[in-house]
């Protein structure tokens, strides 16, 4: 297992250097944390779906097809399996999508020389921090094609519809689930994908999220050390003669 993002440790430095703001930066660390246990909660939701129809229970795909394909669905499994799969996919992306804009604030009220005081949404934050591997390594991230996926899909939802899902089964390449229909946002088209390969990506970002995090903790705390040591330094040439 790798590095995790030491959240405790982040708030116990912010408890030291930031006490007239520690209180709200310390909600947005909470939150953060806990955004990551909900998206786990729902991700294991959307993925078990339709677990009713996956290999090991179905595993020539016959009874996954007999449901939509025509025959009759007398329990509603697929409509059900369906309203899961699709309310749970939505949780996650609206998750992540918003946990990287709290971890923006983060940034703004940690590491900017001079605070945003307003759309400190993280790419407005992202552009503000100094040179390092933590700016690098966001920049990579809000580029990606997830996350342009998951911030268009979001956006779709908030403002104009529901992105439809659909029960697909592939006899190609195996696939079998929920399936989310492409669609357009300010003139990108973003093509059809499986509900496993966005859930895969979500995860991917939510990683991505927690590698930044541990790369905050290394300015942070460096920026503290890097201090600490001016002061050692000062204090010494004070001392002597």
């Amino acid at each position: 297992m790798g590095e995790a993002w030491n959240l405790q440790a982040l708030r116990a430095q912010v408890r030291v250097r930031h006490p007239e703001a520690s209180e709200g930066l310390i909600q947005i660390i909470n939150s953060l944390g806990r955004s990551c246990e909900i998206f786990d909660y729902h991700k294991c939701l959307a993925r078990d779906a339709f677990a009713a129809f996956n290999p090991e229970n179905d595993p020539h795909g016959l009874k996954f097809a007999e449901q939509i394909f025509g025959c009759e669905d007398e329990q509603h499994i697929i409509e059900k399996a369906k309203l899961i799969s699709e309310a749970n996919l939505i949780a996650c992306i609206a998750i992540t999508r918003n946990s990287f804009d709290s971890f923006g604030q983060l940034l703004n009220g940690l590491l900017l020389p001079t605070p945003l005081t307003n759309h400190f949404y993280v790419h407005s934050v992202k552009d503000k921090l100094p040179d390092g591997d933590l700016k690098t390594r966001l920049d990579e991230v809000l580029s990606s094609d997830w996350f342009r996926y998951v911030h268009a899909f979001m956006n779709e939802v908030k403002h104009h519809r529901l992105i439809v899902q659909q029960a697909k089964i592939s006899f190609v390449d195996e696939n079998r689930g929920g399936k989310i229909k492409g669609f357009s946002h300010k003139g990108k088209d973003y093509p059809a994908c499986w509900v496993r390969e966005a859930l895969e990506g979500t995860v991917e970002l939510q990683n991505s999220l927690g590698a930044c995090g541990i790369l905050l903790n290394r300015a942070y705390f460096g920026e503290a050390n890097n201090k600490s040591a001016v002061l050692s330094s000062t204090t010494e040439k004070q001392k002597a003669p």
